[in-house]
């Protein structure tokens, strides 16, 4: 699990009711005045809802002695646990988060003072600096989520073009060799593979309809069905973000996604080899999609795909009348 670094003074803690006391006084960090202190607004809300996902993980600018008090300030105002670092002066945070970097795997960091950019370049994290004592926290969450995600995205993206490297080398000399047999092959090994797990699949496809309160014999249920599988599952999903797609039609027996980008057609043109793509990525889809897991009765149709050159890709689902 990935993880988040929240520092404290400023950022999710009002320190403000203790300056009149004034900061280089010993009373400044006695437990009674730690105490008094509020957390930022929505702070706490964002932490726990951030922690659902993240470690969290934080660090103040506080003397090593007043660890106690702030586990017992955090936990007060109801923020969520996480692990706690405290060194007084900028020099002290940079060696902490240098020697606990290789511990955790910081998405990002949130902090109020410009130098707490310097502890997240350390760490090569998202930096997000609000505003002292008041930041906007209703923003952070998604921002942190929209940058994983378009991370995620960019990974795919090498993974990918990786993937077609390898096979632009080799599939050309294997199809000068065998001709369209290769294709035959590839497409009956792929059909063999999909029947195998059918009933497995089945199995946790009908599971997960009726996680979501849907119904599969109904293809508009499906189309809500896939968009929450793939908002739930995008994080290990290797073909996240590689396609832009749009539901052009969705009713009781007819169902219809329109890609209008596709990053494998993209980079396969760019290999000189769409043709091959095709086999490998569009033909095979018959193969999950003819015939569902989830509902043998829904027949698949590709009529359009960016790999052969059209202006977009139509995958069709239907249920025939006869039926």
């Amino acid at each position: 699990m990935k993880s988040v670094l929240i520092f404290i003074d400023g950022t999710i803690c009002d320190t403000r009711q203790r300056h009149q006391i004034g900061i280089q006084t010993s009373d400044f960090n006695k437990r009674e005045s730690i105490l008094k202190d509020k957390a930022v607004t929505n702070s706490v809300k964002c932490l726990n809802k951030l922690t659902n996902r993240y470690n969290i993980v934080y660090i103040g600018a506080r003397p090593e002695f007043t660890m106690e008090y702030t586990k017992e300030w955090l936990e007060k105002e109801g923020f969520p646990n996480g692990e706690l670092y405290l060194g007084q002066t900028q020099k002290d945070r940079l060696e902490i988060v240098k020697k606990i970097n290789n511990k955790y795997d910081f998405i990002a960091g949130i902090g109020d003072r410009w130098d707490d950019n310097e502890l997240h370049l350390e760490i090569g994290c998202l930096s997000i600096i609000i505003k002292e004592f008041g930041g906007n926290w209703d923003f952070v969450y998604n921002y942190i989520i929209d940058y994983e995600q378009k991370m995620k995205i960019k990974q795919n993206e090498i993974h990918l073009k990786g993937k077609i490297e390898g096979l632009a080398r080799v599939l050309p000399k294997l199809y000068n060799k065998y001709g369209d047999e290769l294709w035959e092959a590839y497409f009956n090994a792929v059909l063999n593979m999909a029947e195998e797990s059918r009933e497995e699949r089945r199995k946790e496809d009908l599971e997960s309809f009726d996680r979501f309160n849907l119904n599969p014999e109904n293809l508009e249920d499906f189309a809500k069905w896939e968009e929450l599988i793939n908002e739930e599952g995008w994080e290990n999903n290797e073909a996240y973000g590689l396609q832009d797609i749009e539901t052009a039609e969705a009713t009781n027996n007819r169902f219809v996604n329109k890609i209008t980008r596709c990053r494998y057609a993209e980079i396969w043109h760019e290999f000189g080899f769409p043709e091959i793509g095709y086999e490998i990525h569009c033909h095979s889809d018959y193969a999950w999609w003819d015939h569902p897991a989830w509902n043998p009765k829904v027949r698949f149709k590709q009529p359009k795909t960016l790999m052969k050159g059209d202006d977009c890709c139509l995958f069709i689902l239907f249920i025939p009348d006869e039926i």
